[in-house]
């Protein structure tokens, strides 16, 4: 750090102690206390609020606190509300809600912002989550699932919401401690309780073996890894699946059949539409793109065959699949205002 740069931090650090006592947001002793501490600094440091030459060659345009705040935004605190503003804000909830059902998630989000610039409240944070969510956008969703608990630190459903978020985002360690605190808050909810046994199946099962390398033959398809563009299937373990003989025979017949190639590519051109997984498309069940026809695909009939032939010799390894598949469930649905 130069000179001027170490010095004109030293100015925003003593112009913030001369802020907090000025406003009086310390006084009587502890006002006189800092007074003392900021007259060593600026003798220590050289530098000195109160020289104008000093502030005109050192002060910033933003004081310290705007720029811890601009990194750092300030917590949510509960306000004492009217009835009219509960009730505006209840409606602009409402409203929110609304939009959810319609798959309007970024509306949705701009009527839960709203309704918090009025009244900050619990319900409305967890419900933006729910919405953050639905986009895919799961820091931001973590991000009011804490604002959250901090307004309510007994809320399960922000637990909750704050677990789907971290599972999404492969934290899988995070995500068993969030189910855990909904469990812990609400120990009767049997939804709280199959998707913490999900994750900790998931953590059980270990890394994602398809991170190594991309099957040979294959086409690339960009966000799986080792298959860019597939997309993320939330910590589901290929290692058995892998290195089950009966499958990796099932794919070398898939590589040398032309139909199944078509049937692939087929599929492939669906995930590269709109720009491809990641693009700020909206995650269906098991990670999939909403905009992908699962029933099309299905209804392949080379796709449909190899599934039909691989299920009737190797029935438990289709059952394995199946429950590689499963994943906690997305209770997404906005709660209803307590």
């Amino acid at each position: 750090m130069s000179k001027d740069q170490q010095d004109r931090l030293s100015f925003a650090i003593l112009q913030h102690f001369d802020d907090l006592i000025s406003s009086k947001a310390v006084d009587g002793e502890a006002a006189e206390s800092m007074a003392v501490a900021a007259q060593c600094l600026t003798e220590a440091l050289g530098v000195d609020v109160k020289d104008p030459e000093h502030a005109s060659r050192l002060k910033v345009d933003q004081t310290l606190q705007d720029v811890f705040d601009g990194v750092f935004p300030p917590r949510p605190t509960k306000k004492a509300a009217t009835k009219d503003e509960e009730a505006k804000a209840n409606d602009l909830k409402d409203e929110g809600n609304d939009l959810m059902k319609q798959n309007k998630y970024e509306e949705a989000i701009e009527k839960y912002s709203e309704a918090i610039e009025v009244v900050p409240v619990a319900t409305y944070f967890c419900n933006r989550a729910a919405a953050y969510s639905k986009l895919a956008q799961h820091e931001s969703a973590v991000k009011d699932a804490e604002d959250a608990l901090v307004l309510d630190a007994g809320y399960s459903k922000a637990y909750a919401r704050m677990g789907f978020a971290y599972l999404n985002m492969n934290k899988l360690p995070e995500a068993e401690d969030a189910y855990s605190n909904a469990l812990r808050l609400d120990s009767g909810n049997q939804s709280y309780k199959d998707n913490l046994d999900a994750v900790k199946e998931k953590i059980s099962a270990g890394p994602n073996v398809m991170a190594q390398a991309p099957m040979g033959g294959m086409p690339a398809m960009p966000g799986m890894p080792g298959m860019p563009g597939m997309p993320n299937l939330a910590g589901m373990d290929f290692s058995q699946i892998l290195n089950n003989p009966a499958f990796m025979n099932m794919a070398q017949q898939f590589m040398t059949d032309p139909n199944m190639q078509q049937a692939f590519t087929s599929m492939a051109d669906q995930f590269m539409q709109g720009g491809g997984v990641g693009g700020g498309e909206t995650l269906g069940p098991n990670g999939v793109p909403e905009n992908i026809d699962i029933n099309a695909m299905l209804g392949n009939p080379a796709l449909r065959s190899m599934a039909e032939n691989f299920e009737a010799q190797n029935p438990q390894m289709m059952d394995q699949l199946r429950n590689q598949f499963r994943r906690p469930e997305d209770d997404t649905e906005p709660p209803p205002n307590p």
